[in-house]
C-alpha cells in the first residue's frame, strides 16, 4: 500500500489512494479527521498549511510573490523593472525546504519515523517509533536534490552553447522541472546505481540537518494518530497485532547415572566429595530429581539440563584441590515413551511380585491330582 506523507507546521497529513487523514495540534489539544481525497479535500489542506505558518513565512511568501507578479501587473510604477523572473516561483516552491519552521521540523521528523517503523505502528510502540530513522529514501527532499542539481547541470551544459547569462539560467530552470522525472526513473536502474547513491546521499544530510528534527512526544503522538486514522480505512490489515505461534517445546527426560572419581588424593574415601557434589544437585532441585546410592548417583531430568548438572559436579573435586578427576557417564535416553527412576523401579518391583506370589490352584485340579492317591 503506496502512503504518502506531508508535514506542516501544527500537525501530519497521510495521503492514500482514496482519502486524506489529518492529525494536528489546536491550542496543546490533538485533533484528526478522514475525508475523501477531492478538490474540496486539498483545498482544505492548503488552508490549514498557510494558516499554520509563522508570519514570517506569510511575509517571505507573499514578498517573493509579489516581486514576480507587481512589477509585471503594474510596470508604470516600477520605473522598467519587471520584477524577479518567474523561475524564482520555482527557487522558492523547492527551496522552502531549507527554511522549514522549528515545528514543522519535527512533525516531519515524527513522520520519516513512522515510516521507518516495522510492524504495527501504535501508541504502545511509542518508544520503538522514537529510535527509528530520521531518514526516509522516499522523501520529498530527493526530489529538491534532483531540482537543483538538474538547475546546476543543465545550466553549465546550456552556458556552453548559449552564454554565460540570465537566458542560460531560465531555460536550466525550466528544464530542470522535465528532469526530475526522468532522473527518478534512471535512479530505479542498475546501471545508475553511483546516481541513486549520490542522490540518497545528499538527501540524507539534508533531512538529518535542515529539513528535519528530533520530534517530541506531541508530535509522534499526530504522527500516529493520524496513520492509523487512514489505516483503519484504506489496509486495516496493517493495524493488527500478529501474535507470534508458540511451538510447545516436546521435552525429553532423561536418566543419567554419574560416578566422579578424584585422583590422587591423600586417603581413600570420597564421602567428602560426595557430600559437596550433592550441595551442588541442591541447587538444581525443581530441574532434577536425583538418588544416591552406594556405588554412584543418579539424576533425573531434561537432557540439556542433565549435561549442564555434569559439568557443574564434574568441577567439584578441583574446586577442592584436586588435580585429576575421571568421571564416568551412562546415560538412558528412552523417546518412545515416558521413563522415570520411579518408573523403572516399580517395573521391575511389579515382576518381581508375580513371580513371588503363589500359584492359585483349584479344586478340581486338587481332586484329580489326589484320586491316584485314593485308589
Amino acid at each position: 500500500m503506496k502512503v504518502r506523507g506531508l508535514s506542516y507546521q501544527k500537525g501530519i497529513f497521510y495521503i492514500g489512494r482514496q482519502h486524506v487523514a489529518c492529525a494536528y495540534h489546536e491550542k496543546s489539544r490533538l485533533k484528526s479527521w478522514l475525508k475523501p481525497l477531492s478538490a474540496k479535500t486539498l483545498l482544505l489542506m492548503g488552508k490549514q498549511i498557510f494558516f499554520s505558518m509563522p508570519l514570517w513565512f506569510k511575509l517571505l511568501s507573499l514578498t517573493v510573490l509579489g516581486s514576480v507578479f507587481i512589477p509585471k501587473l503594474l510596470p508604470a510604477y516600477f520605473a522598467g523593472w519587471e520584477g524577479l523572473p518567474y523561475y524564482v516561483l520555482l527557487y522558492f516552491m523547492f527551496g522552502t525546504h531549507f527554511i522549514f519552521p522549528a515545528q514543522l521540523r519535527r512533525y516531519h521528523g515524527a513522520e520519516h519515523k513512522v515510516f521507518s517503523t516495522k510492524g504495527v505502528i501504535r501508541r504502545a510502540g511509542m518508544p520503538g517509533i522514537k529510535r527509528a530513522a530520521i531518514t526516509n529514501r522516499y522523501c520529498s527532499t530527493n526530489t529538491v536534490v534532483i531540482y537543483f542539481g538538474s538547475v546546476l547541470v543543465l545550466t553549465v551544459l546550456i552556458s556552453c552553447f548559449n552564454g554565460i547569462g540570465e537566458p542560460s539560467l531560465a531555460l536550466a530552470s525550466y528544464g530542470a522541472i522535465a528532469a526530475i522525472p526522468v532522473v527518478a526513473a534512471l535512479m530505479t536502474k542498475k546501471g545508475f546505481r553511483w546516481l541513486e547513491n549520490l542522490i540518497l546521499r545528499i538527501s540524507y544530510w539534508l533531512q538529518i540537518h535542515i529539513t528535519t528534527a528530533e520530534p517530541e512526544h506531541q508530535h509522534l503522538l499526530a504522527s500516529i494518530e493520524s496513520y492509523r486514522k487512514l489505516a483503519a480505512k484504506e489496509f486495516p490489515e496493517r493495524l493488527v497485532v500478529k501474535r507470534p505461534i508458540r511451538i510447545k517445546e516436546e521435552k525429553h527426560m532423561a536418566i543419567v547415572d554419574v560416578t566422579i572419581i578424584p585422583i590422587g588424593t591423600e586417603g581413600t574415601s570420597v564421602s567428602s566429595h560426595v557430600a559437596e557434589i550433592h550441595h551442588v544437585l541442591k541447587q538444581f532441585e525443581g530441574k532434577i530429581t536425583y538418588q544416591l546410592t552406594p556405588m554412584s548417583t543418579l539424576i533425573e531430568g531434561e537432557l540439556s539440563v542433565l549435561f549442564e548438572v555434569i559439568q557443574a559436579i564434574h568441577e567439584v573435586p578441583f574446586k577442592h584441590g584436586v588435580k585429576r578427576v575421571a568421571t564416568n557417564i551412562r546415560i538412558d535416553d528412552r523417546r518412545d515413551k515416558v521413563s522415570t527412576m520411579h518408573g523403572k523401579l516399580a517395573a521391575v518391583q511389579g515382576k518381581l511380585a508375580e513371580k513371588t506370589e503363589p500359584a492359585v490352584v483349584s479344586e478340581k485340579e486338587i481332586e484329580e491330582n489326589a484320586a491316584p492317591i485314593q485308589k
